[in-house]
C-alpha cells in the first residue's frame, strides 16, 4: 500500500464525508476499500482532546474490536489511512428522535462494556497535570474551563453577538458551583462523541464506532450524558441505554452517578449553547435563503433556551428567531469581509 499515493488521490476527491476536524475519503485499493482520514485546516478547537487519535487506536485495537483498523498515520502531511467498514450509518437508518433498531441499542451497551475495561497501562501517556484517577470534580472543571474559554475567543462581532443573544461572560459559574459537589469516581477511556454520524451497523450486524480524536481519560459518567444529549433518543431508548450503561459500569463508576449524570446533562446544554452562538451564528450569516435563516434561528434559539437554564438562577428572556436573525446580521454580517465567516 502507497500510503501517500492514496492521501494525494483523496485531496483531489471532491466527495468526502466531512466532520468538523477530519475528511474521510473512499479510496479503492487492490486488496479492497479503504477510508483515507485527513485533518480539516485550521477548525477552532470546540472540544477537550488529550491524545492524537491515531495512538489513541493503535492502543485500543486489541481491546476494542468495535474501533475502526488503524493501517497507517502520517504527520507530514496529517493524515490517516483506517480499514473499511460496510453498512449503513446509524443516522441513515433512523433520524433524530426515530427510534433506532434493537441491535444498535444492544451495541451501544457493549461498546460501554468495552470502553470501561480498557486499562490506563495501554493507553498513551497522559499529561502531568491531567486530573488524577477519581478526581472527578478536577474533571469537570477542565470542561468548564474550555467552555469558559470559548466564550471567551473572537472579535468584537461574535462577542457583541454573545452579548446582545444573553450568553454571560461566565456561563459556568452555577455549574461550578454544582461540581464542588460531585462524586468521586474511577476514570476509564472515553470516547466522547458517540453519535448517530459516528456509527455504524455493519453488514455483519454489529455496530462500529467511528471517530476517536475526542478519546478522554476521566469520569465515565461524561460518557453516558455526553452520548444522551447527542442522539435526540425516545424517551424509551434513554431509559434502555442509561440501564444497559448501569449494567455495564462496575461499582467504582457508579459512586452517585444518577445526581451527577444529571449535572453533565446540564454542562452539555451549556456547551452546546456557547458553541452553536458561533457556529449557528456564522452559519445564518452566509446563508441567503430566508427560510433556511428561520431555521437555524429557531434551532439556535432552542439551543440558547436549554443553556440559560444552567447558567442563570433567574427567569431570563430567550431571544425571538427573528431577534437573532436581526443581531447575526448587526455583529457579524455587516463587520465581516468577504470569506471572514465561513
Amino acid at each position: 500500500m502507497d500510503a501517500v499515493a492514496l492521501y494525494e488521490e483523496a485531496c483531489t476527491r471532491g466527495t468526502a464525508l466531512a466532520g468538523y476536524y477530519n475528511r474521510n475519503v473512499r479510496v479503492e485499493t487492490d486488496s479492497g476499500p479503504v477510508i483515507v482520514r485527513i485533518k480539516a485546516g485550521d477548525s477552532d478547537a470546540m472540544d477537550l482532546t488529550l491524545w492524537p487519535e491515531a495512538e489513541v487506536l493503535e492502543a485500543i485495537g486489541p481491546l476494542v474490536p468495535s474501533a475502526p483498523r488503524l493501517l497507517y498515520a502520517g504527520t507530514e502531511p496529517d493524515f490517516q489511512i483506517h480499514g473499511f467498514i460496510a453498512g449503513r450509518r446509524t443516522d441513515a437508518i433512523a433520524a433524530d428522535g426515530q427510534p433506532l433498531p434493537e441491535i444498535v441499542l444492544k451495541g451501544i451497551e457493549g461498546f460501554f462494556a468495552e470502553l470501561l475495561r480498557v486499562p490506563l497501562s495501554t493507553l498513551p501517556a497522559l499529561p502531568p497535570d491531567w486530573p488524577s484517577d477519581r478526581d472527578s470534580r478536577g474533571f469537570a472543571e477542565r470542561l468548564l474551563a474550555l467552555v469558559r474559554e470559548i466564550r471567551g475567543r473572537g472579535d468584537e462581532g461574535l462577542q457583541g453577538l454573545y452579548d446582545e443573544l444573553g450568553v454571560p461572560r461566565d456561563p459556568c459559574g452555577p455549574l461550578a458551583d454544582r461540581a464542588r459537589e460531585m462524586a468521586g469516581r474511577s476514570f476509564r477511556l472515553l470516547h466522547a462523541d458517540i453519535h448517530r454520524k459516528n456509527m455504524i451497523l455493519t453488514d455483519q450486524g454489529r455496530v462500529a464506532f467511528l471517530d476517536w480524536e475526542l478519546a478522554l481519560w476521566g469520569d465515565p459518567v461524561y460518557d453516558l450524558a455526553d452520548h444522551l444529549h447527542k442522539m435526540s433518543y425516545t424517551p424509551s431508548e434513554r431509559r434502555t441505554v442509561t440501564e444497559g450503561w448501569e449494567r455495564s459500569a462496575p461499582a467504582d463508576c457508579r459512586a452517585g452517578w444518577r445526581a451527577d449524570l444529571d449535572y453533565y446533562a446540564a454542562y452539555e446544554a451549556v456547551k452546546s449553547a456557547v458553541v452553536d452562538t458561533a457556529r449557528w451564528g456564522r452559519r445564518i450569516a452566509t446563508t441567503q435563503d430566508g427560510v433556511a435563516r428561520r431555521t437555524l434561528s429557531r434551532e439556535l434559539a432552542e439551543k440558547l433556551a436549554a443553556g440559560c437554564a444552567s447558567w442563570s438562577t433567574g427567569t431570563p428572556r430567550v431571544p425571538e428567531p427573528w431577534e437573532i436573525e436581526k443581531a447575526v446580521d448587526r455583529w457579524l454580517v455587516r463587520g465581516r469581509r468577504p470569506g471572514e465567516i465561513g
